[in-house]
This record gives C-alpha cells, structure tokens and sequence, in this order.
C-alpha cells in the first residue's frame, strides 16, 4: 500500500479533528439572548463565549434569525423601509 494511501486511510478513521456542533435550541436561545443584551457583539464574541464556531453562529444569525450588520448592529433584513432608514438614521448620529 502506497505511503499517501494509508495515511488518507487513516486521517478518515480519526476523523476530521474538530467536534461537530449540532445547532441545537438550547444553543439558537444562547445567541438569540447575547444578541438581545448586546445589538453590536460579534459573530467571534459570541463563539467565543459558547464555546462554538464562528461558522456556526453566522449559520443560527444570518439563516435562523435572518439578521444582517446595518452599522455595526445585528437587525432583521427583512425591515419595512421607513424602520430601516430611522435605525441607520440612529446608528449614524451614535
């Protein structure tokens, strides 16, 4: 058996290395609260703080939630215009 061979075979019994996160309600509870004490935390903090990936808190914000950053702060994409014109009118004065 190649040398490269085996040592694919055995990376693939070992796994990939890195424990895998299910995306959990107890953990979608977790940021939506971080976000809801703090709008301008970020995606770093917040994996940082429970113990989870980054990819995994951009997954629960921008696909579970539906937040995007407007100014530094996590707000709901899906605004009428008129709320969020007022919160970029907000953000720009702080």
């Amino acid at each position: 058996m190649r040398r490269d061979a085996l040592t694919s075979r055995t990376c693939h019994a070992l796994g990939s290395g890195q424990v895998h996160v299910v995306t959990n309600s107890a953990t979608i509870s977790a940021v939506d609260e971080l976000l809801r004490q703090n709008r301008r935390i970020t995606t770093r903090e917040i994996a940082v703080e429970l113990l989870i990936s980054k990819g995994t808190v951009h997954h629960i914000i921008h696909k579970k939630f539906g937040y995007g950053k407007v100014c530094a702060q996590w707000v709901p994409k899906h605004l009428p215009e008129n709320q969020n014109t007022a919160i970029m009118g907000v953000c720009l004065i702080q």
